[in-house]
């Protein structure tokens, strides 16, 4: 090795394993998110079926956007972490496609070789077999896809008259008149809610990040 790698060793390939493993642990990040976002949109719709039961429509309704918003979160979520899985894939078979270049160096030695000293039929047999390699290594390069746009209008109508079939089918086709104060809608907003994304994003995430960067080193 001489003097200027000793003194300048390079750094990208320890940049990129970096790279990765921020990019694994923001995908854990986002899958942590999407289970609160989850528990949300249950809760909500449930409290949208109480509302209904208390005879308050217009309550209702409003659990009804928060249920399709919270999904609609869901849904951008799973289109950030798919494009950002789909980059990581990029990332590792550029990677790969990379390392063959020292390969494909040797291969031209060869071919080079083989035009001044081998058979023209073998000659012609190898350069058939490099191009579709080469046709490989292009097919590869062309791996990303665009997202679909999320339409942010939010329209509750088909849910509203879900909930209330399904509340006239369970208490023999009557809506109540009057609110109930015998039903009580479900909180949002919990200790057990709150402690688990807390907990896992400090503490999980961390190790998990740990982890990957293990893996990705060894």
């Amino acid at each position: 090795m001489g003097l200027k790698k000793k003194l300048f060793p390079r750094k990208t390939n320890k940049v990129k394993i970096n790279l990765v493993t921020k990019a694994k642990g923001h995908i854990h990040k986002l899958n942590l998110l999407n289970r609160n976002y989850t528990k949300r949109a249950e809760i909500s719709r449930k409290n949208a079926k109480i509302a209904l039961q208390r005879g308050e429509k217009t309550r209702a309704k409003n659990f009804l956007i928060q249920y399709k918003s919270y999904n609609t979160k869901i849904d951008r979520s799973n289109n950030i972490r798919s494009k950002i899985e789909r980059q990581i894939q990029a990332i590792e078979e550029g990677q790969l496609i990379s390392q063959t270049g020292s390969i494909f160096e040797g291969i031209r030695d060869e071919l080079k070789y083989i035009a001044t000293e081998a058979s023209p039929a073998k000659v012609a047999e190898i350069a058939e077999d490099s191009d579709v390699y080469v046709s490989e290594i292009e097919e590869a390069a062309d791996i990303l896809a665009g997202d679909p746009e999320i339409d942010l209008g939010i329209d509750v109508s088909d849910e509203l008259d879900q909930l209330e079939t399904e509340l006239l089918l369970s208490q023999g086709g009557t809506m109540p008149d009057t609110p109930s104060d015998d039903l009580q809608y479900i909180p949002e907003y919990g200790d057990e809610l709150e402690e688990e994304v807390e907990g896992k994003t400090k503490e999980k995430v961390q190790a998990e990040i740990e982890k990957l960067r293990k893996e990705l080193e060894s």
